[in-house]
């Protein structure tokens, strides 16, 4: 199920990056994942394989990471049985940084973060882990869903 559109892209203004007028690009990697559980070790496998042949130059375990609880997230929390695919669309910015986006069919948007679990939980930390990694997270309601985003930047601090 899975369909890459590898494109560049001119550098999305949203990002808070400055571009200038020469070869300032985005490398784009989209791809479509089934909308269950093995759909996580695809997608981690899969940014695993093309962070470095999109340019990223960062270590890899963090970005594969965010990846996996975005993915997972889309997964549990924002598709339902009607939906077809989750869209993981990888992004490295010209500054090194990485954009991760996940679009599922979900319509109920995030709630505030919740406190931490207890220790003896399975589960609950996924974007307590992404913030702790530095990822700046937001999410926005688009015709086909909810989209999740993370931007990860490369050895810096998150443009605001």
């Amino acid at each position: 199920m899975r369909r890459a559109i590898p494109v560049w892209v001119p550098c999305p203004r949203r990002t808070g990056l400055s571009t200038t007028a020469s070869a300032a690009r985005v490398r784009v990697w989209s791809g479509e994942f089934r909308p269950d559980r093995r759909a996580v070790r695809e997608a981690r496998a899969t940014a695993r394989r093309l962070l470095p042949w999109l340019g990223y130059r960062g270590e890899l375990d963090a970005p594969v990471l965010i990846v996996s609880e975005l993915v997972t997230n889309a997964v549990e929390h924002g598709s339902s049985l009607e939906d077809t695919a989750l869209l993981l669309r990888l992004s490295v910015h010209p500054c090194g940084g990485l954009s991760v986006e996940v679009t599922d069919g979900g319509t109920t948007p995030p709630g505030p973060p919740a406190p931490p679990p207890c220790p003896e939980a399975e589960s609950g930390r996924g974007l307590f882990l992404v913030n702790a990694l530095g990822a700046r997270t937001t999410w926005e309601q688009v015709a086909t869903g909810k989209k999740m985003c993370a931007f990860l930047p490369l050895g810096g601090t998150v443009p605001r």
